[in-house]
């Protein structure tokens, strides 16, 4: 077994030229020092100093030893220098998961945000969906995920960021839609919908809703890219179904038209998702706690 404290004490008075000067440097007794240069000098079968009146000097097998010690110490000192570095938010990494549409409009201000204030610490995005971050969080490749609440897992721990509204919208071919309301029975039958495919969590939501409605879907297209969808509604191919929030400009700007339906489409909450009985990196910790700020919701 090495003994790490015999060669702390080793480097101290190689350094110093002095047990005594060592072991006031490591705030111990001259004899206790003393013995751990004998007791490494016995482990090592070989003497490591010159002792003089002056002081000690280094015997060539000393000098051998030491300039391994000195190369492992700095290099200890350096790590612990970039886990203070680390902690006091001067470096590191943080991994975090979502969906291409949730780094695009929901992370984006806070990544912009923080990247101004901690220029150094480095942020990997895994895009993926709501399978694909769960399984990414679990195998210890992300620090947290931002998905679809709830999440059924009492391995997990989750902390609701903000609540968004889905919606249909469509092209300006239809924008009698958006004037007078119309059933989802009706709409899904007399008109064409461009949705998510069966797979992906929004479109279960979706499946689930119109169910409880009593309304089967028949899509006339399927694509996995919010961008898709909205280029399809806008070019006047069908109605699509996304998040209200997530098409603010082109609602805005008139691009989108939303369609107004009879029936109310309840909220859907997005939140940070975890692993419930393990500690996060100081640096994730940090965005966390700044995005929930931002939306005045305090960390669980």
């Amino acid at each position: 077994m090495v003994n790490l404290e015999l060669y702390r004490v080793f480097y101290y008075t190689a350094k110093a030229g002095s047990i005594s000067k060592a072991a006031q440097q490591l705030h111990m007794a001259q004899p206790s020092a003393s013995l751990a240069i004998k007791q490494l000098e016995d482990s090592l079968q070989t003497n490591l100093f010159h002792r003089t009146p002056r002081g000690v000097s280094l015997t060539s097998e000393g000098q051998t030893l030491f300039a391994y010690i000195e190369q492992a110490y700095e290099l200890i000192m350096s790590a612990e220098s970039k886990l203070d570095e680390v902690a006091n938010l001067g470096g590191g990494e943080i991994r975090i998961a979502a969906s291409v549409s949730v780094i695009q409009y929901v992370l984006m201000p806070h990544l912009e945000r923080f990247h101004r204030q901690y220029p150094t610490i480095n942020i990997k995005l895994s895009p993926g969906s709501t399978r694909a971050c769960l399984k990414m969080l679990k195998e210890g490749k992300i620090d947290f995920c931002i998905v679809r609440l709830p999440i059924e897992d009492e391995s997990l721990t989750t902390t609701s960021l903000l609540s968004i509204q889905d919606c249909f919208v469509a092209g300006e071919k239809y924008r009698h839609l958006s004037e007078s309301p119309i059933s989802l029975k009706e709409l899904a039958a007399k008109y064409p919908l461009v949705v998510f495919p069966p797979h992906m969590t929004s479109r279960q939501a979706m499946d689930q809703l119109m169910a409880s409605f009593g309304v089967t879907l028949t899509p006339k297209y399927e694509i996995g890219s919010l961008h898709v969808l909205i280029g399809l509604a806008q070019a006047n191919l069908g109605l699509s179904y996304v998040v209200k929030e997530f098409v603010k400009k082109e609602l805005e700007e008139g691009s989108l038209l939303e369609v107004k339906v009879k029936e109310s489409i309840p909220r859907i909450d997005f939140g940070i998702v975890r692993m419930k009985h393990l500690a996060i990196p100081v640096a994730a910790q940090q965005f966390i706690n700044e995005m929930l700020d931002e939306a005045g919701v305090k960390f669980a």
